[in-house]
This record gives C-alpha cells, structure tokens and sequence, in this order.
C-alpha cells in the first residue's frame, strides 16, 4: 500500500469567469468540492467504504446540495473518475514541463523517469490506483475507467514521443520500451519497499534508464531486443 499524505479538500475559490452568473460559479465551486471530497474519500477511506453521505461529510455541504449536483452514487463516481483523469493529466503534464530544456539526450530522459515516478507516488494516483483494484470485482466502475484509462495513456504516449523523441521511430521496440517503462513502474508505485525505500527505488530507476539506453544503443543488439525482432 502506497503511503498517503493528509490532503485538504481544497476550497479556494476560482476566478470568476466573465459573462457568468454568481450562482453559477457558486454552482460550479460547489460541485468541484465535491468532486474533490469523492477523491479525498477513495484515498483515505478506500473506495469500497465510500458512500455518497460521507462525501457530502468531507465536502461540507448538505445531503440535499448533492443529491442536486449528482442524483445517483454511480453519476457521482463517473463525474470522479473524469474529474481524477482531468487532474492526472494536468499532474503529469506539469511536471514533465518542469523539466529543464538544458537537459539533452539520457540526463532528459532520466529526468522524465523521475517525474513519472513523482506523478505516480501523488495522492491522485493514489487514488486511480485505489479505483482500478475496486474495478476489478465491480462492472459497473470497470466500464468507467475503461475509456479514461485509454485516454490517459495516450496523453502519456504523446508526452514521451517529446521526451523519447531519439526512439520513437524505432517502432514494436519502442513500444516495448515504453511498456517496460510503465508496468515496471507503476508495479513500483503500488510495492512494499519497507526498508531504505528511497535508495532502492534510486537503484532500481537508475537501472530502468540504463536497461533504455541499452536497448537502443548501437553497440548490440540487447536480449529485450533480440526478444522484439523475434515476435
């Protein structure tokens, strides 16, 4: 289990946007801090224990408040997962965009390993996480991530072809790459590191962008490469 940090449902109010009503904006603040206790739930209490009264409990509004906003437990938690999606890939995006233009060939793409573990070691996923284990024995939340899942890896996909820009003509391998990249880590994300977490995680990510570089060197043919011609 992912070690969580306290997050306070935010409830800074957004800037108004020109040409709409105060009650609108009043409408639209409230159904974020909605949105935003749905996710506070999923991280700390855990998806199968969340109920529509405790996420008016943790969002700070009336029962009646969101039976307007979200009439059904399941408009809820679809409303959640697109609003979770919409979060993760603003997440991912900003701190991919934080990565110094000065950083060139594998100090880049060694950076952009570093910021895909920070975003997936971040309470957002945290809470993606804790929606696809619940998926797993419910339908009805499986078909709801199924397209936001789909969707999100190819914001991912067009982040890395910047990032990867050198490899991503090297077609099936790259993929395999890529691949390697994300199950490696999200497995990670989601492991039981116990002692001297930190440094281990440093070892194993140092050894993922080696293993990269490797497979699109042109010193050899690496096995994982071997493996891809093969297929």
């Amino acid at each position: 289990m992912v070690a969580v940090k306290s997050r306070k449902t935010s409830k800074a109010k957004a800037k108004p946007e020109e040409g709409t009503s105060w009650q609108s904006q009043k409408s639209a603040l409230t159904r974020d801090r909605i949105l935003d206790a749905a996710i506070d739930c999923f991280i700390n209490l855990g998806y199968t224990n969340v109920t529509t009264a405790k996420i008016a409990d943790f969002a700070g509004v009336s029962r009646g408040a969101m039976l307007h906003h979200f009439p059904s437990k399941n408009e809820l938690i679809q409303a959640a997962v697109e609003y979770l999606h919409g979060k993760l890939l603003a997440d991912y995006s900003e701190r991919v965009s934080k990565i110094s233009p000065r950083l060139k060939g594998k100090n880049r793409r060694r950076a952009g390993l570093d910021a895909y573990w920070e975003h997936l070691t971040s309470d957002l996923f945290v809470a993606y996480h804790e929606l696809c284990v619940a998926g797993r024995t419910d339908e009805e939340l499986r078909a709801i991530l199924e397209d936001s899942t789909i969707r999100f890896e190819e914001h991912v996909r067009n982040s890395n072809k910047e990032m990867f820009a050198e490899w991503e003509d090297r077609g099936e391998l790259y993929l395999l790459a890529m691949d390697l990249t994300k199950f490696l880590m999200e497995g990670m994300a989601v492991g039981q590191f116990g002692m001297n977490r930190d440094k281990r995680v440093k070892r194993l990510l140092d050894y993922l962008g080696d293993r990269l570089e490797e497979i699109f060197s042109d010193t050899g043919p690496s096995a994982i490469a071997q493996h891809s011609k093969s297929r």
